[in-house]
């Protein structure tokens, strides 16, 4: 089979080297060609395209990166719709594609229209409530009635390629009920396959790597360190968790905090919005690249993720989790976010907490040492069947043959 995979996210971009890439190449294992068209930023692909190129050249992948465009507001993502659909028609007829698996909801668009031009099958990777995960990071405010056309219009297309999809992929348990309720056809044309992570990529954390991973983010040896990796934005309740680093510290006065992330500007602002001067010199900020990540985590004894609950956060897997998890660290969460809640306790991989209540926070601070020794080997292997990339290449090959089946 031949398929056009579309992607909207750059293969340059960190997603890309982490959920996209890992996954095309367990694809590329029973797939005889796959050709992928991803919309790639100018700067990333000028410093790093090379280096994809050669990375994904033992696999039958075919790679057609275009240019994303900067700037230009809703007329640049118009432009750039444009030529996602031209490029996928060329693509398509060019190849004879089979299949068009469509990553997000942008793509399925133009992989809904691929479809039925070319009377293909069509998987639709539902990474989550694209439209109403828009609301919650402020791209749209339904005061305002241009963004509440965008809304109801990008609800309708959902719904239509819900229903033509012939298989529907999307990353909790929790939010499989609510997508047929959107419009797919029935239970068995979904299938469920979290935010993974490369085991071999995320090694597991001991005595030296904590050690040299503290050594690099100037962090003294004898210390405890809460972490926290990813992007900056309201959604991930920072200043919850800097309230939270503002209990403990009260209780365990030798412990840190390492942010591995690349938004340092606006994590420095939060920082003095929501610490006193007193505490700066407890707090350890790094930007690191994917390839960096896993030098890191080792120096974490927890690491805390909170997500403000809402309706798009059921579709959510946090990638975090598993990376952390592969490298045995423990993880304290708040429920209301896609499966996180089930995995922790079904793992004992962490603790569940309130990031609003304070009683919450404050027994979370006086049992560190205890959620702490929730890590290690024990957690990495509990772990590795339902968050390893095997999991997600055996169940993606699942969904292919099902698709092939179908097709003959």
């Amino acid at each position: 089979m031949t398929v056009l995979y579309i992607s909207y996210d750059g293969l340059t971009d960190p997603l890309g080297s982490s959920q996209i890439i890992p996954y095309l190449k367990g694809i590329s294992k029973h797939q005889e060609n796959i050709i992928v068209l991803s919309f790639e930023k100018p700067d990333r692909i000028d410093s790093s395209g090379s280096f994809i190129k050669e990375d994904i050249k033992p696999y039958a992948i075919a790679w057609t990166p275009v240019r994303f465009t900067k700037g230009f507001g809703i007329f640049g993502k118009a432009w750039d719709l444009s030529k996602m659909y031209l490029m996928a028609i060329f693509l398509s007829y060019r190849h004879k594609v089979n299949i068009v698996h469509a990553r997000g909801h942008l793509s399925a668009q133009v992989a809904y229209f691929i479809k039925k031009i070319f009377g293909i099958k069509l998987l639709f990777d539902f990474r989550g409530l694209w439209v109403d995960e828009r609301l919650d990071k402020g791209g749209w405010d339904l005061n305002f009635s241009f963004h509440r056309i965008q809304y109801n219009y990008f609800k309708r297309i959902e719904k239509k390629i819900l229903f033509n999809a012939d298989h529907v992929v999307v990353l909790t348990d929790k939010v499989v009920n609510e997508v047929v309720s959107l419009g797919v056809k029935s239970l068995s044309r979904v299938t469920t396959i979290p935010c993974c992570a490369d085991f071999n990529h995320f090694i597991l954390s001991d005595k030296y790597l904590k050690n040299k991973a503290k050594n690099l983010a100037n962090i003294p040896k004898k210390t405890f360190v809460i972490g926290y990796l990813g992007s900056v934005g309201n959604m991930y309740l920072l200043d919850r968790l800097l309230y939270f680093f503002k209990i403990v510290t009260t209780v365990q006065s030798d412990c840190h905090i390492l942010f591995v992330t690349n938004d340092v500007s606006e994590l420095e602002n939060l920082i003095r919005d929501n610490l006193p001067n007193d505490l700066y010199n407890l707090v350890h900020i790094v930007s690191a690249k994917r390839n960096e990540v896993p030098t890191f985590i080792p120096a974490m004894d927890i690491m805390v993720s909170f997500i403000l609950p809402s309706y798009a956060r059921m579709a959510a897997s946090p990638t975090k989790m598993a990376e952390c998890f592969s490298a045995g660290i423990p993880v304290i969460a708040n429920d209301g976010v896609g499966d996180v809640a089930k995995i922790i306790n079904q793992l004992d991989g962490g603790k569940i907490v309130d990031p609003f209540s304070d009683q919450d926070l404050i027994k979370a601070s006086n049992e560190l040492e205890e959620i702490s020794a929730k890590g290690g080997s024990r957690l990495r292997n509990a772990s590795f069947p339902i968050l390893g990339l095997d999991l997600a290449n055996e169940k993606y090959k699942s969904v292919y043959e099902k698709l092939m089946l179908e097709s003959c």
